[in-house]
């Protein structure tokens, strides 16, 4: 077996990949393959793996292409002949699929130990919950896909057009699927180094599963008609097989809201009967027309004369049908489900499933008449060299800052002393997950992950929260459970990292549970610090990693201005935070364009009271008393001009921090801490007040913008650094636990990024 094109050139990167179907044929999942492991060749040597069946066709390929053939290398495997006597139905094809699999993670093993490859890759089939064998290969970094079937429709609001049947089916298929993925597709999911997901449905799917994803569906195409010069007036193209999911009875019920359109669909299947009648019953027999199964170059012309493309299917995970749609220049109507919205791109127009569905099917297939199509190359072959190119090295240069060599990939594995985020988990450690997740396998905590999984490397926030509780029976469970790992760390020697956020315990713990926040205390291997102020622990190695920004989370929902003259409170409100002197302060603010609003959940409806005692019924003051998501806690903040945090006790505010990412001033304590913050993040964004908070300190806080930087520096908090930077510390503690570092330095050596002054 060759290795490249010289035998004086440097090694290029080896590429193994598995493909179930792939060689240059007409199968569009075979050619989506075949193009894929092509496109490696340019940068790469590159080995696939594939079955018998597509060996002449890449023979004569490669035969034809003495360059390609140099650098790339085909294996061929199929099960043996009497098992695959036994593949003689349809639904056949998914046992042996997984064993085919299994067998190809044997002979991907075999050739590893020979080859040493540098990437695995993973191109076919397409579904995700579908075991992958190239799992088998612990120590390679692996891209898996593009995969898709994550998304499902709502099979029982699309049941009106679905059918009986269909709607059983999708129930069922969804249902099925989604208990298989759990156990066969997340963990693949999480052993891959990127997931390339065919749709956003599959890639928010994935993303909450431990996964560096990206979106590219597996469309290559090549020499299609251009866009007619003449096109059909109000006439509207399907083609799919007629099948219910596929949506043409909603697109038949589309047309009948219109008095002026006309539908061509193309395709056969079991539902044209009755979809027949469903024309027949809507007095359509002379608008809507059934072409059946043409050549595939008559309905690309069909498509390139029609005005709309009408694909509403409802569980498509890459329907290459709408990428030559929106290559020709065609506007596409279709739905939020699956792959369509992707493959439509700019020439896409989405109809809401809210409300009246056909209606909104109608009003896009208006606005994509008036909008016209635009031709685009996003789905040529030619994309594919740069694409694949920059996946393997991005896996290649994460295993590199994992501290990994070829032949030494496996991503560290963390258990997080989080549950798995959800809408509600505070923002920090949501994309703290993420983040830490393109460059390590993170799972979040239960008592079964944390006492029978297997990981590398503890990450602890609130150690207190592994002995509280509710009522006593939880609080019971709790202290068992964690009295038991840490019997469990004690033997395995596993290190414990902690993220000090707070510089005191709580105070409302007993003496167990103070004992068992001593012996984490004794058992750490390593702190994290969120800012330089906060003093080391004796006898702890440290390292200071900042807080992240909330940029790029809050980005979705900026857009909003300030209100002249508005002062504002956000986040939780509790005695401590001051919250009642803010009040207190603003009404003697002698300003009647001055206003003060709150808002946030009290910790007790008395504290709700109290501030309102405090208002004096000034009108000028108003309270929402609520806990705030994401969308609202952003406009709470960016209609004031400035944020107050009047804390008594402050020494890391990740509510100081939200209202900086969305560019608000905040008046906060004159401390150590918050000199810091200041002197980060640029002139007039950080205010300090000393002492009593007074009315003096609320109106010298209004900056003029001109007066401030154009935006909070908030560089050092991007979430690449972060999570680099966590990922150095966890291979730091595991170098301790195994005793290859010196335990006993208290700090990093390391000059802190933000302030320029040594880490202390």
């Amino acid at each position: 077996m060759g290795s490249g094109d010289r035998s004086d050139a440097p090694r290029r990167p080896r590429v193994l990949i598995g493909g179930y179907a792939c060689g240059p044929v007409a199968e569009p999942e075979a050619r989506a393959g075949w193009e894929l492991a092509r496109a490696a060749t340019r940068d790469h040597d590159v080995w696939v793996i594939t079955r018998h069946r597509f060996r002449q066709p890449i023979e004569d390929a490669l035969a034809a292409d003495p360059v390609l053939a140099r650098r790339l290398h085909v294996t061929y495997l199929d099960l043996p002949p009497a098992v695959m006597r036994l593949k003689r139905r349809s639904w056949d094809l998914y046992w042996y699929y997984a064993a085919w699999q299994r067998s190809l993670g044997r002979t991907a093993r075999r050739l590893h130990a020979e080859l040493r490859f540098d990437v695995a890759h993973h191109v076919s089939f397409a579904n995700d919950w579908m075991p992958c064998g190239l799992v088998a290969l612990s120590d390679v970094p692996l891209v898996w896909g593009p995969v898709g079937g994550a998304s499902t429709p709502p099979a029982l609001r699309l049941s009106r057009w679905l059918g009986l049947r269909g709607t059983l089916t999708e129930l069922i298929r969804g249902s099925f699927t989604s208990v298989v993925r759990r156990f066969v597709g997340d963990r693949v999911a999480r052993r891959a180094s990127l997931v390339v997901a065919q749709n956003q449905q599959g890639a928010d799917h994935f993303a909450r599963r431990a996964a560096a994803v990206v979106v590219e569906p597996n469309a290559t195409l090549d020499d299609l008609p251009p866009r007619a010069d003449e096109i059909t007036p109000r006439k509207a193209v399907f083609a799919g097989r007629l099948i219910a999911l596929k949506g043409a009875a909603m697109a038949i019920d589309a047309i009948a809201r219109t008095d002026d359109w006309t539908l061509d669909l193309y395709g056969g299947g079991y539902e044209e009967k009755r979809l027949r009648a469903r024309v027949h019953r809507l007095g359509l027999d002379d608008r809507v027309r059934f072409l059946g199964h043409q050549p595939r170059e008559r309905v690309l012309d069909a498509i390139a004369h029609a005005e709309v493309f009408l694909f509403p299917s409802m569980r498509d995970q890459a329907g290459w049908v709408v990428a030559e749609a929106s290559t020709i220049g065609c506007p596409v109507v279709c739905l939020p489900l699956g792959g369509p919205p992707a493959l439509a791109g700019t020439n896409g127009h989405v109809a809401s499933l809210d409300g009246d569905i056909v209606g909104n099917l109608v009003e896009k297939m208006r606005e994509a008449a008036d909008a016209g199509g635009h031709p685009t190359d996003r789905w040529s072959i030619a994309r594919l060299p740069d694409l694949v190119s920059g996946w393997y090295r991005d896996v290649m240069r994460d295993a590199t800052v994992g501290g990994a060599t070829t032949g030494e990939t496996r991503r560290l594995r963390i258990l997080a002393s989080y549950r798995r985020p959800k809408s509600t988990t505070n923002p920090y450690i949501t994309q703290l997950f993420r983040s830490l997740n393109e460059v390590a396998d993170v799972t979040p905590y239960s008592p079964a992950s944390a006492l029978f999984g297997r990981y590398d490397v503890v990450h602890l926030h609130w150690p207190e929260l592994l002995v509280g509780g509710h009522n006593w029976r939880g609080r019971t469970v709790r202290r068992a459970v964690t009295s038991l790992l840490l019997l469990r760390w004690r033997i395995t020697r596993v290190p414990l990292v902690r993220t000090v956020h707070n510089l005191e315990r709580p105070t409302n713990i007993n003496a167990f549970d103070h004992g068992v926040l001593e012996r984490i205390d004794r058992m750490t291997t390593l702190d994290i610090r969120l800012n330089d102020q906060t003093p080391p622990r004796e006898g702890i190695p440290g390292t200071t990693i900042e807080h992240g920004h909330y940029r790029d989370w809050f980005a979705p929902f900026m857009g909003g201005s300030a209100v002249p003259g508005r002062i504002g409170y956000v986040g939780l409100i509790r005695r401590y935070k001051g919250v009642e002197d803010l009040v207190s302060a603003f009404t003697r603010v002698n300003d009647p364009g001055a206003s003060l609003h709150i808002a946030g959940k009290p910790s007790t409806a008395d504290l709700v009271d109290t501030l309102r005692d405090t208002a004096a019924g000034d009108a000028r003051v108003t309270i929402d008393p609520r806990y705030l998501d994401d969308e609202e806690l952003v406009h709470a903040m960016t209609a004031a001009e400035l944020i107050v945090l009047p804390y008594r006790h402050m020494h890391n505010s990740g509510t100081a921090l939200a209202a900086l990412s969305v560019d608000r001033p905040v008046l906060v304590p004159d401390n150590e801490v918050n000199r810091a913050l200041s002197e980060e993040v640029g002139p007039g964004w950080v205010l300090l007040f000393d002492g009593e908070l007074t009315p003096d300190s609320l109106r010298e806080a209004i900056v003029p913008a001109a007066d401030r930087a154009p935006r909070p520096d908030l560089s050092a908090r991007e979430w690449s650094v972060s999570r680099d930077k966590h990922l150095a510390a966890f291979r730091r503690a595991v170098s301790i636990s195994r005793g290859s570092a010196d335990p006993v330095v208290v700090d990093d050596s390391a000059t802190n990024t933000t302030t320029g002054r040594p880490a202390v």
